[in-house]
């Protein structure tokens, strides 16, 4: 039997923002360019950060430099007050050693890298020299590989969707068919039951695209 249904394509929207606040000091990416996954979209000015993370490093050296002094003029601890004495200085080596990763990981923040391969449908109207929070000015990313279809049904539908079906969706004012298949799990939102079908090769699809489905 086959069945057909209205809807839409749906995809997975993704709201990026800084971790931390800065100025903005680069925007590569504006409203309805494409982003590749991994690819830089923004980044905050690095000089103060940079700048605590050249002392951080200089820091480091300097008790690099103490610790080995101390061990080549005391050699293996011959008690317990020269092995406490010894902790000590590993102990100050190590709260250094993190203090550099610390450094490292606030200045990784102030760049923005998309995580996933889509369009950005927002950008917040971000312009260099602005200064921002990690609570304001999101950019926003459509995920142009989530895309799926989702139709309504009526209540004494449900027991053909339990299980995944076999369906073909073609678009209004176009010739375009894709094959799929329903998500054998359907919800209900504001009394509504839901079903979506995971489409097959969702290239050249948008956001909110009509179309119809048929249920084979």
């Amino acid at each position: 039997m086959e069945k057909t249904y209205k809807g839409e394509v749906k995809a997975r929207v993704i709201e990026l923002r800084f971790a931390a606040s800065g100025k903005l000091a680069v925007l590569n990416k504006r409203r309805g360019d494409l982003v590749k996954k991994g690819e830089l979209i923004a980044s905050l000015d690095k000089k103060q950060l940079q700048a605590e993370l050249d002392k951080e490093l200089a820091d480091f050296e300097k008790v690099r430099a103490d610790f080995e002094i101390y061990n080549l003029q005391k050699g293996e601890p011959q008690n317990d007050i020269a092995k406490y004495l010894k902790s000590e200085k590993q102990a100050e080596l190590n709260i250094s050693v993190k203090e550099v990763e610390l450094a490292k990981a606030r200045l990784d923040a102030t760049d923005l890298f998309s995580p996933v391969e889509g369009v950005i449908v927002d950008d917040s109207s971000l312009v260099a020299g602005l200064n921002i929070t990690p609570a304001s000015n999101p950019i926003i990313i459509i995920d142009t590989s989530s895309y799926y279809f989702v139709f309504e049904i009526e209540q004494k539908d449900i027991t053909n969707f339990q299980t995944s079906r076999k369906a073909e969706v073609i678009f209004e004012g176009t010739k375009e068919k894709y094959s799929g298949n329903t998500v054998p799990l359907f919800s209900s939102k504001d009394g509504k039951l839901k079903v979506e079908v995971k489409l097959d090769g969702p290239l050249g699809l948008m956001l909110g695209l009509c179309g119809t489905v048929k249920i084979i």
